[in-house]
């Protein structure tokens, strides 16, 4: 691969990670009309169109869904490549505590801890998978995965990645029911939702240039994300589902997402950890377990080695 390819996939990259031609631009500090040139010159080179635009937000195709996935695994080996060449004759050892969203553990963090517990077998590990709030200070957690910035004091954080929303539903269901065409159509519909309290649910939008709220009544309400995922599969009813979650069943066609124009947010995962020096373990996680790209080469799973040799103990 040469530099070319590169910046055209670390430019396709940013613009999945960040939803669109503009954020993707400023992420890598270049024009628009420079990550348009790249992507034009990815997709003429492999034959295949890789993304739709719409007028509020960029789409994958199946084919752009699957290069980005096997992407991010060429990125990743590339920067374990690096982190080992980095760390060599050292290695961390010790105990790493971490809490993280339930769904969002299982789907994206555990399989990069995999992969560093294989490579460091001194490293132990206590994971906390839940959805409830916790005080990582009062606990004893040294690192704190969330869908939102901690208000905590005595914290620092730092985003490590970001996913989309996407309102899905399956073909079964689709094709027995009413067509979904606008945001008002989901009120009249069986809506899945992950919720603790409250009987009714609120469901925001932009559509049109305008902001929408629609109250639904749920039928069927789960206090798990994995859950929801589940039951939308089963042709229950239309959910709104994560990025980490919906992608591979959008693109092999088990869910089909509707009202694709409609403005939903993208969502930031932020990890906090203590701002104590006495917790390297929290930074030597940060960099293993990031998904955010950090240079020119997208590393995906940033390397470690830094803080091995404060880690130990």
């Amino acid at each position: 691969m040469n530099r070319a390819s590169f910046s055209e996939a670390e430019a396709f990259l940013a613009i999945v990670d960040r939803d669109g031609f503009g954020a993707a631009a400023r992420e890598l500090g270049v024009t628009q009309s420079t990550i348009s040139r790249r992507i034009a010159a990815l997709e003429f080179r492999i034959g295949k169109r890789l993304v739709e635009r719409t007028t509020r937000r960029v789409i994958l195709t199946e084919a752009g869904l699957v290069f980005a996935s096997d992407l991010r695994d060429v990125l990743t080996r590339l920067a374990d490549a690096e982190g080992r060449a980095q760390s060599e004759g050292s290695e961390p050892e010790g105990l790493l505590r971490a809490t993280m969203p339930t769904a969002y553990g299982r789907a994206s963090v555990l399989p990069r801890l995999a992969a560093l517990a294989k490579r460091y077998p001194r490293l132990r590990f206590e994971l906390d998978l839940s959805d409830r709030y916790v005080d990582i200070l009062e606990e004893g957690f040294d690192l704190a995965i969330r869908i939102a910035e901690p208000t905590q004091s005595g914290l620092v954080s730092e985003r490590i990645d970001r996913f989309t929303l996407h309102i899905c539903a399956s073909p079964e269901y689709l094709a027995k029911n009413a067509p979904i065409e606008r945001p008002q159509d989901l009120a009249a519909h069986a809506c899945i939702v992950q919720r603790t309290y409250a009987p009714r649910s609120k469901w925001r939008f932009e559509w049109s240039g305008d902001l929408i709220e629609i109250e639904i009544a749920p039928r069927l309400v789960a206090s798990d994300m994995m859950a929801v995922r589940l039951l939308a599969l089963e042709g229950t009813g239309v959910a709104i589902l994560p990025s980490f979650l919906a992608r591979d069943d959008l693109a092999s066609g088990k869910l089909v997402e509707v009202l694709g124009d409609a403005g939903l947010p993208a969502i930031n995962v932020v990890a906090g950890r203590i701002t104590a020096p006495t917790s390297p373990r929290s930074g030597f996680w940060l960099r293993s377990c990031s998904a955010r790209p950090r240079n020119a080469y997208c590393k995906l799973h940033c390397t470690c080695c830094t803080a091995t040799s404060t880690l130990r103990h």
